[in-house]
């Protein structure tokens, strides 16, 4: 029983120190990428060069006439799909000097695009969200991110502010989570998604893939799946060998989701899409064709839940059975020493894993740092409320692995 809660205690330790050192490691990378300047592009092509493209599904017709607003004053072409919705977005669109093409069947954003990249005759095309809003100059700015072997570039992502904090203040953390992994990814030209809410592929590269059987009718290991457009859309151009990259100084507005509830289902389709494309990248190497930073992101965020899920495990474990040994009043003493009993040899594991939580908990302010440096106002909001969201992608993490079966309808809108 003793060698058994030796080898228990060293799992505990070994998972203990392969968490701290990869978070370090991960948190100073992002720091690295953040305080480097980006790239400012000088790709010669105008924004003529470029169509959006905006499939159009019952959206909150206020919010889709700001969305056109945004598209008009890039004074590019635009295309709006009709996806088994007719009135009024044929007439804001046609009042705002776009072409509205309807589809009599709701076919899903992916039959959407699929229609709509058959029109396309530009040499760029901007997939948008309908409940998306663009900045100023974005398709200019997005377009001179591009050189010869780049084949996408993605905009930053922010939530539209909105009453229900327990909401918005979330779904502002996932956003913000996410730009920070892909900001340094960036740097090495491979993105994990360019995110669906706007994004921008050179027309001839993925013309052929969003029409094909694959994109439309995707599945895993034999079963039909709903797998995010984005993220099958990236992994085809990374698996050509182009770049791809996400531009900092394009930051587009989105709505997002109605209800709290709503935000965990959210989660919980990214988590699935996210694992599904993990396992099929491990399947066909192309995590590691894709360099060291990008196999390294992928292996740390799509393990990470289940280490620390090990270590909780462990842990708890480790405590009960202290407890149940030496007693409450003994037991506590055991755990505020934490050396669990064991001998000497092994006590230097426990300096050694108090040296790393030191420097893992110091590389977690860093992170915070960089969360609330982006936010001019409502700091502390977005770190008492968006908390939750760790949470929550914890949570749904755990169950997505365990429940990829299911993912073969939306789960949200």
């Amino acid at each position: 029983m003793v060698v058994y809660s030796h080898f228990l205690y060293l799992t505990y330790i070994y998972i203990s120190i392969i968490i701290s050192v990869s978070s370090s490691l991960y948190i100073i990378l992002i720091y690295y990428f953040y305080k480097k300047k980006e790239w400012a592009g000088n790709n010669a092509d105008t924004k003529n060069s470029l169509t959006i493209l905006i499939p159009v599904y019952n959206e909150d017709k206020k919010l889709f006439e700001k969305c056109i607003d945004s598209v008009k004053v890039q004074e590019t072409n635009f295309i709006v799909i009709g996806n088994g919705c007719y009135s009024p977005y044929k007439e804001i669109t046609e009042r705002n000097k776009g072409k509205f093409v309807y589809l009599p069947e709701n076919l899903g954003k992916k039959g959407a695009l699929a229609a709509g990249i058959k029109l396309i005759k530009s040499k760029y095309v901007m997939f948008l969200d309908s409940d998306t809003i663009l900045p100023k100059k974005a398709v200019e700015n997005l377009i001179s991110k591009f050189d010869d072997k780049t084949a996408g570039v993605g905009a930053e992502v922010r939530i539209i502010k909105e009453k229900n904090k327990f909401v918005y203040y979330p779904s502002e953390m996932l956003q913000r989570l996410r730009q920070l992994s892909f900001k340094a990814m960036s740097y090495f030209d491979r993105v994990m998604v360019i995110n669906g809410q706007c994004a921008v592929y050179r027309t001839n590269i993925i013309r052929d893939f969003v029409s094909s059987n694959n994109f439309l009718n995707s599945k895993f290991l034999g079963k039909k799946m709903i797998i995010g457009d984005d993220i099958m859309i990236t992994k085809y151009v990374n698996s050509l060998g182009y770049k791809t990259k996400m531009a900092q100084n394009v930051v587009v507005l989105t709505k997002g989701q109605k209800s709290f509830k709503n935000l965990v289902k959210q989660s919980i389709r990214w988590s699935r899409s996210g694992y599904i494309n993990f396992i099929n990248s491990f399947r066909d190497k192309s995590i590691f064709r894709n360099g060291p930073l990008y196999a390294f992101f992928m292996f740390y965020i799509y393990t990470l839940p289940f280490l620390v899920l090990a270590e909780l495990i462990l842990r708890g474990g480790l405590l009960a059975r202290i407890i149940f040994r030496r007693g409450i009043i003994d037991g506590g003493k055991i755990l505020v020493n934490s050396l669990f009993s064991v001998p000497r040899v092994l006590q230097s594991f426990s300096a050694l894993y108090t040296v790393l939580r030191v420097v893992s908990i110091l590389s977690a302010l860093i992170m915070i740092y960089l969360i609330v440096k982006t936010m001019k106002k409502d700091k502390l909001r977005l770190l008492s409320y968006g908390s939750i969201m760790l949470l929550v992608m914890f949570l749904t993490a755990l169950y997505a692995i365990f429940s990829l079966n299911k993912h073969d309808k939306w789960l949200t809108r």
